[in-house]
């Protein structure tokens, strides 16, 4: 997996926290390291994991996990690996 990519998965999961309220979109953008645009496309992925998160009437934890770990599986099928070989 490319370096490129983790700054994306590492976008989608810092703007997780910034829907949340507990860092800025802007504390969000600097850690992921990505330009405006590519950003932006992913705060606006990580707005739609949060949105099914909050609709979920169990344990959001378990639904936030089970949501990441498909854009984990995502981008990295993408690069035709595993995570966990």
């Amino acid at each position: 997996m490319s370096k490129e990519k983790v700054k994306h998965l590492s976008a989608v999961l810092t703007s997780v926290f910034a829907h949340a309220g507990h860092i800025s979109k802007e504390e969000a953008k600097e850690i992921s390291g990505l330009a405006d645009q590519e950003f932006e496309k992913n705060y606006n992925r990580a707005a739609e994991i949060v949105d099914n998160v909050m609709k979920h009437e169990g344990d959001k934890m378990d639904k936030f996990l089970e949501h990441f770990s498909e854009e984990i599986d995502r981008w990295i099928a993408e690069t035709g690996g595993k995570l966990f070989a």
